[in-house]
């Protein structure tokens, strides 16, 4: 319910552009499908529309052009069909593979912001079992 509302407060006021987090989290499915409806209409009115989603499959069903965005950096932007064919193995058959690529280092390791990511999950890990250990 808290998503359709900010929605809802978004829009009301018709502005030109519009900043959406994580619109779906949340959502049923047929919510979800409703409001990915809603910002394509939206869009094809002439709002900008900021998207900011970890779901790609959204991304491909709603966005003309998608930025991606990875350890703070804008390392890409296109359509999401050129950012598919811009990938370098030529294997890429979705977004997801294209993120994929282009957040993933040469030796096949996710780079810095998921490392640490990765150590602060694991200090948090210890943190818990230390407190429940008694």
């Amino acid at each position: 319910m808290r998503q359709k509302t900010a929605y809802i407060q978004a829009v009301l006021h018709e502005p030109s552009v519009v900043f959406l987090d994580e619109p779906t989290s949340g959502l049923d499915p047929r919510a979800a499908r409703t409001l990915r409806g809603m910002i394509t209409e939206l869009a094809n009115a002439g709002t900008t529309v900021f998207l900011s989603t970890h779901i790609l499959p959204v991304v491909e069903e709603v966005a003309d052009t998608v930025g991606i965005l990875y350890d703070g950096e804008l390392v890409t932007e296109g359509s999401p069909a050129d950012l598919e064919r811009r990938a370098e193995t030529g294997e890429t058959r979705s977004l997801e593979d294209a993120f994929l690529e282009l957040t993933t280092d040469e030796r096949g390791t996710v780079g810095e912001a998921d490392s640490e990511a990765s150590a602060a999950d694991t200090a948090n890990q210890r943190v818990v079992e230390e407190n429940t250990d008694g």
